[in-house]
């Protein structure tokens, strides 16, 4: 751990080196990948694919007064720039999501979060919140010609085209669950799910995908 502007900070990914395959870091959902690896493959019929991505890094940002400054020190470090309501801005690896008016999440490559986060505190003189957020969450994408049909039956939020175009971002519900969509491209969508939803919403997803034969897969870390 290390004292940075009087905030403790504390490195979530530890030496490689010193971290057996038994304790590496997991996804929330890693403990099915048995279970989804013993299925076979996907069906010719198949017209959904449900995927957990691997471990992730998530930065909470939080800004009022400070917000330009912000969005410059994350333009020097990442390409982006803090987007405006319901918006995401995207470049390589990097993705920055609007929350409410003065909360941005920040995804990254799991082994750059640390730095990530020190490199913008630093860079900011001002009052403004960086919270490292990586093991709370899983990142879930539905796509396939019929991942929106999949949607229709889980959430309330309308998510046709119209309303939901690619790159807009709503925090909404999915079946009983708190979770954050973003449009994709493609006709995909992005899930940012709680750890402790993790299993509620995959097991939701392929009963609801069950009529299209879904199929589901976990990306390897």
């Amino acid at each position: 751990m290390s004292d940075l502007n009087n905030v403790v900070v504390m490195d979530q990914v530890a030496n490689a080196t010193a971290v057996s395959a038994n304790t590496a870091v997991q996804t929330p959902l890693e403990h099915v990948r048995a279970a989804v690896n013993a299925k076979a493959a996907a069906k010719p019929t198949s017209s959904v694919l449900l995927t957990e991505h691997a471990v992730t890094g998530l930065l909470v940002l939080r800004a009022n007064d400070t917000r330009q400054a912000l969005s410059e020190a994350l333009f020097q470090e990442t390409g982006l720039s803090l987007p405006e309501t319901l918006q995401s801005d995207e470049k390589g690896d990097y993705c920055a999501r609007w929350m409410t008016p003065d909360e941005w999440l920040l995804s990254c490559p799991n082994e750059s979060a640390f730095n990530l986060e020190n490199s913008l505190r630093s860079a900011v003189k001002g009052p403004i919140a960086v919270v490292n957020v990586s093991g709370g969450y899983s990142l879930l994408t539905l796509s396939g010609i019929n991942a929106l049909n999949v949607l229709k039956k889980s959430t309330v939020y309308d998510v046709s085209p119209e309303n939901f175009p690619e790159g807009k971002v709503v925090n909404t519900t999915l079946a009983k669950s708190q979770i954050t969509m973003r449009a994709l491209s493609d006709g995909a969508f992005e899930l940012v799910v709680r750890r402790s939803f993790a299993d509620y919403v995959w097991l939701w997803l392929q009963r609801a995908g069950r009529e299209y034969d879904m199929h589901c897969q976990l990306l390897d870390s």
